[in-house]
C-alpha cells in the first residue's frame, strides 16, 4: 500500500472500470457524496505511506496497549489475591499480552481497512471515512481477545456507543439535552436491580454491591459500634431503639436508623475516596502551593460523589419505609424506592454511569428471558454486539469526535500517540459533518508531492495560527 499519484499509473484497465462502476452505483445511484482524495489527504497525514503510517503507529499503540493492560491486570490480580505470592505470573503476563495484542491489532486494522477500501473503490463515501474500516478492525481483534472477557468488553462499548448516539442526535438538533437527564435510565435500572435483588434474582457480585449502595443488610448491622467511640456508639444504638419499624419492614432496627446508618457510612466513605482523588488529580500545584488543600477539600465539586453515595440509602429508605406504612403492594414500593433513589445523581451528573447500569440491566433481563426459552440466545452475540459498538465510535472518532466520551477520545489519543487528531477533517467535512468543531486552528501538512485535491480547496481564506 503506498498513497501517491503512483497508484492511479499502476491500475489495470479492470480495476479502473470497477472503479468507475462503484463511482456510479455510490454517488449515482444511492446518492453519496465522493471524495476522491487519498487516504494520506484525510487520514494518515503523518506518512504518505500507508505502510510506513501504519508502522509510525503501532509501537505506540503496543507500548500504550501494555502499559494499560499490565496496570489492569496486575491491580485486577492484587484486589482478588490479596497476597501477591499467590499470583500465577505465567498467567498474569499471558493475559497482559494476549490483551496488548487484541488492542493493538484493533489500531492496526482501522488504519489497514481504511487505506484498503479506499484503494478497492478508488474512492471515499462518508461510511469508509472510519466506520466500515471501524467494524472490520474491532471484529478480527474481538476473536484474539480472551473469550471471558468479550461480554464485558461488549457491554461496556454499548454503553460507550449509545453515549455517543445521544450526544450526536442532540448536537445536530434531534433530540433535547435536559438538565439531570441521566437519572432517567439511572432510575429504569435501580428499580430493575432492586426488584431483582428482593426476589433473590440477582447474582452475588451485584448483589453486594446494591447492598453497599443501598445499605440493604436486612439481617446484619450497617455500621459496627464495637470499632467506634464509646460515645458515638451510644447516640448509634439510641437511633436504633428509640424510633420505630412497622411490621412489613425487612431492616434490623428502626427506620430512622436505616435510613441515617448507610447514609453516614456512604458520606464518610465517599469523601474519603473524593478528597484522594482531588489531591491527586492537582499534586503537581499542591507540591507548589501546599495552602491551596484546604480550599480544594472544602470545595462543592470535592463534595458531589459523598452527597451522591449518601443520598442513595437515604431517598431509598425513606421512601421504602413511608410506602410501606401505606397499603402499597411489596413490589411496587421496592420498584418504586430504587426508582426514587436514582435523583440522588443530580449530585453527581454522569451520563457513563446511568447508561451503564440501564445496559447492565437489560443485559440480565434478556437473558432470564433466554433461560425461561422467551427470546433466542444469539450465537457469537458478544462478538457481534462489540463489532457493531466499537466500529459506531471509532467512524466518530474520524466523523463527529465531539460526540465520544471525553475520557475515551483521550484513551484514543494515547493509544494512536495522538495520531487520531491529525486527520485531515476539513475534508472530512465535505460530507456534511460538523468534524472540524474540535480543530477549528489545526492545518495539516500536506506534502504537495503526494496531493490529488488543491488544499485551497478546504484551508481557511487566511492563515490560522
Amino acid at each position: 500500500m503506498h498513497c501517491s499519484l503512483d497508484t492511479h499509473a499502476s491500475l489495470t484497465l479492470g480495476e479502473r472500470s470497477l472503479m468507475s462502476v462503484l463511482s456510479k452505483f455510490f454517488g449515482g445511484t444511492l446518492g453519496f457524496k465522493i471524495l476522491t482524495a487519498e487516504c494520506y489527504e484525510y487520514a494518515h497525514t503523518w506518512n504518505p505511506n500507508c505502510n510506513h503510517a501504519i508502522y509510525d503507529a503501532v509501537f505506540d499503540g503496543l507500548w500504550f496497549s501494555f502499559r494499560t493492560y499490565a496496570t489492569f491486570y496486575i491491580l485486577s490480580a492484587l484486589l482478588s489475591k490479596r497476597d501477591p505470592r499467590k499470583i500465577k505470573y505465567d498467567v498474569l503476563m499471558k493475559d497482559i499480552l494476549q490483551s496488548t495484542i487484541f488492542l493493538t491489532t484493533n489500531l492496526v486494522g482501522y488504519l489497514f481497512w481504511l487505506c484498503r477500501i479506499r484503494q478497492l473503490m478508488g474512492f471515499t463515501i462518508w461510511p469508509t471515512t472510519g466506520f466500515t474500516n471501524g467494524f472490520l478492525s474491532s471484529y478480527f481483534a474481538i476473536l484474539l481477545e480472551k473469550q471471558k472477557r468479550r461480554p464485558m468488553l461488549a457491554l461496556y462499548l454499548t454503553n460507550l456507543a449509545s453515549e455517543t448516539l445521544y450526544r450526536q442526535l442532540v448536537n445536530h438538533g434531534y433530540l433535547r439535552n435536559y438538565k439531570y437527564g441521566e437519572c432517567v435510565p439511572f432510575a429504569i435500572g435501580l428499580a430493575g436491580f432492586i426488584s431483582l435483588y428482593k426476589k433473590k434474582q440477582l447474582d452475588n457480585g451485584l448483589a453486594k454491591i446494591l447492598k453497599f449502595t443501598h445499605a440493604l443488610s436486612e439481617h446484619s448491622d450497617v455500621i459496627d459500634t464495637s470499632k467506634m467511640h464509646p460515645l458515638i456508639g451510644r447516640m448509634v444504638n439510641w437511633v436504633r431503639n428509640s424510633f420505630g419499624r412497622t411490621e412489613r419492614c425487612e431492616h434490623k432496627h428502626s427506620c430512622v436508623s436505616a435510613a441515617l446508618e448507610g447514609t453516614s457510612r456512604n458520606f464518610a466513605l465517599g469523601l474519603g475516596i473524593s478528597s484522594l482523588l482531588t489531591l491527586a488529580r492537582s499534586f503537581r500545584s499542591i507540591i507548589r502551593r501546599p495552602s491551596q488543600i484546604p480550599r480544594l477539600l472544602s470545595s462543592f465539586k470535592n463534595f458531589r460523589l459523598p452527597l451522591f453515595l449518601a443520598l442513595m440509602p437515604f431517598i431509598y429508605h425513606v421512601s421504602e419505609c413511608s410506602l410501606k406504612r401505606t397499603k402499597v403492594p411489596d413490589n411496587a414500593v421496592h420498584f418504586t424506592s430504587g426508582a426514587l433513589s436514582a435523583s440522588s445523581m443530580m449530585m453527581y451528573p454522569s451520563v457513563s454511569i446511568s447508561m451503564y447500569i440501564l445496559w447492565k440491566l437489560i443485559e440480565i433481563v434478556y437473558f432470564k428471558l433466554a433461560e425461561q426459552g422467551r427470546v433466542p440466545i444469539i450465537k457469537h452475540g458478544d462478538i457481534i454486539l462489540y463489532t457493531l459498538s466499537t466500529g459506531y465510535v471509532l467512524g466518530n472518532a474520524a466523523l463527529e469526535p465531539q460526540a465520544i466520551r471525553k475520557g475515551y477520545w483521550e484513551f484514543l489519543c494515547g493509544l494512536t500517540g495522538q495520531r487520531v487528531r491529525l486527520f485531515n477533517r476539513r475534508l472530512i467535512t465535505q460530507f456534511g459533518f460538523d468534524s472540524q468543531k474540535m480543530f477549528d486552528h489545526f492545518v495539516p501538512r500536506i506534502d504537495p508531492k503526494y496531493a490529488t485535491i488543491n488544499p485551497a480547496f478546504y484551508l481557511p481564506s487566511s492563515p490560522l495560527k
